[in-house]
């Protein structure tokens, strides 16, 4: 699934049609799809697989990080560095992209499935202590007490001011 076109890509980004072209220092549009386009969206599938079954749905915010991402690896292919006016599409792209991955932003389409379902930050109370779970004890030994979980929620829950 493709999660931008070159379209995307000049109306992001008007001055680059200036870039494309058939001349000798031209990227051609076939390069923009093929070559640009293609490893901004593999490069995007890298980061957003810890977190998301690839591809993903080309909503609004993935076109934006696809098409940034490309217009950046063209400057920069063209030009061996980032020019100033682009350095801040790139860094946000990046942003965007490592947040989607932690799970800091969510992706809101209905076609994007996370790698696992229930994927929370584990959280708990004893620290660095280990668990007392163990082959050799015996099964009602090691019954978690649910009313403890509960309160030690509850607390939690208390603390931060955020519900479940």
């Amino acid at each position: 699934m493709a999660y931008a076109t070159i379209d995307d890509v000049f109306s992001r980004y008007a001055p680059i049609h200036t870039m494309v072209g058939s001349g000798n220092n031209d990227v051609t549009s076939v390069e923009v799809s093929s070559i640009f386009i293609a490893d901004a969206e593999s490069f995007m599938d890298m980061h957003l697989a810890k977190r998301y079954v690839v591809p993903v749905a080309a909503e609004p915010a993935i076109t934006m990080i696809a098409t940034d991402l490309a217009i950046s690896n063209m400057m920069f292919d063209k030009l061996g560095e980032l020019p100033n006016f682009i350095q801040p599409r790139y860094d946000r792209a990046m942003s965007m992209l490592d947040k989607l991955s932690d799970g800091d932003l969510i992706l809101t389409s209905g076609s994007t499935s996370l790698v696992a379902s229930g994927d929370q930050e584990a959280w708990s109370s004893t620290q660095s202590f280990h668990s007392v779970f163990s082959p050799i004890l015996g099964e009602l030994d090691q019954a978690v007490d649910q009313d403890y979980i509960d309160a030690e929620k509850d607390d939690r829950v208390g603390d931060t001011g955020v519900g479940s």
